[in-house]
């Protein structure tokens, strides 16, 4: 019974949730679908609708008069926007209250106070642990389609294209996330904003040092002068032989990532097989208050050691 109680208050939590994101960005869908549908096809993308940008943090009023302005709201907004998420500020400072209920919720409906902290502490980081991977997951698919689109520049500009025509060429044939950027640009310097400026922008927005080399050899190209095909097609070799040195590090690093998640994974095994096969030897955790107090400390300490031993083997390069 407590399971499927559990399990309707999640439900029901879950569609609050998603009720309260489509009752705050419902002016932002309404007039994204509005826009879309005014838009020629050839226009229809991401790249097109986000030329023109909203400096509203929220769509509810209260909201944005609260945030508007605010450095916070400035630095979420960017990383928003690296992570390549639709969704405003406010919409995720939502949805941030929002899991931070379920976890208050379920730990009040579980009836143990520090059970109660710890899943508040997870709902409240679970948002932005999901908008730091998916940030990543980003940068990680711009790298992947980088030496491609540049190996497809150089060619275009030997074949009589311009570098904004070569962009936009790239912007058409490239899948996301790459295509929509580089069709952003076009647009934007179509537009009436200078090269440098579009392309920095640009740097801003996807963060990925091969990106930043790609735009530092633009810039210094124009200001220089030089074959600009050739020292494109230099940069995408040294990309190249980046994602190989980058795949040698990660099959070294594999074994000791794998390592610390063994050695997190085996806490949580051992006390859950101990519960099944000698319940009363492990209830003094959960029915006393010093060793409560000892489950949440060796919680919190298995967490840390998980994330150090993650942290150790990640090589920077």
């Amino acid at each position: 019974m407590s399971l499927l109680i559990l399990g309707a208050v999640f439900i029901g939590t879950l569609s609050l949730i998603v009720g309260l994101f489509i009752f705050v960005n419902r002016r932002r869908l309404s007039a994204g679908d509005a826009a879309r549908r005014r838009l020629h096809p050839e226009m229809e993308s991401v790249a097109a609708r986000g030329i023109l940008k909203d400096e509203s943090v929220s769509d509810v009023p209260l909201l944005n008069r609260l945030m508007a302005g605010r450095s916070f709201a400035g630095s979420l907004a960017t990383r928003l926007e690296m992570a390549g998420s639709p969704m405003t500020p406010g919409g995720f400072v939502v949805l941030t209250l929002a899991t931070t209920l379920v976890g208050l919720v379920v730990g009040l409906l579980l009836g143990r106070t520090p059970i109660t902290i710890l899943l508040v502490v997870i709902g409240a980081l679970l948002p932005w642990l999901w908008l730091r991977r998916k940030g990543k997951k980003r940068i990680q698919q711009f790298e992947a389609q980088l030496p491609e689109a540049i190996d497809m520049m150089v060619t275009a500009m030997k074949s009589g294209y311009s570098f904004q025509a070569a962009m936009r060429f790239i912007g058409q044939e490239m899948a996301e996330p790459l295509g929509p950027e580089f069709t952003r640009f076009y647009d934007e310097q179509r537009l009436g904003v200078e090269v440098r400026t579009a392309l920095l922008s640009m740097q801003e927005r996807i963060r990925s040092l091969d990106f930043k080399m790609l735009v530092t050899a633009v810039l210094i190209q124009r200001e220089t002068g030089g074959s600009l095909s050739d020292i494109l097609g230099n940069i995408s070799k040294l990309m190249r032989e980046r994602v190989q040195v980058r795949g040698q590090i990660a099959t070294l690093v594999s074994e000791p990532k794998l390592s610390g998640r063994i050695l997190s994974l085996l806490p949580v095994v051992v006390y859950l097989g101990l519960t099944l096969i000698a319940p009363d030897y492990v209830k003094p955790l959960t029915t006393t208050g010093i060793g409560r107090i000892m489950l949440m400390v060796g919680a919190v300490m298995v967490v840390i050691g998980y994330f150090l031993m993650m942290q150790i083997a990640d090589v920077d390069y």
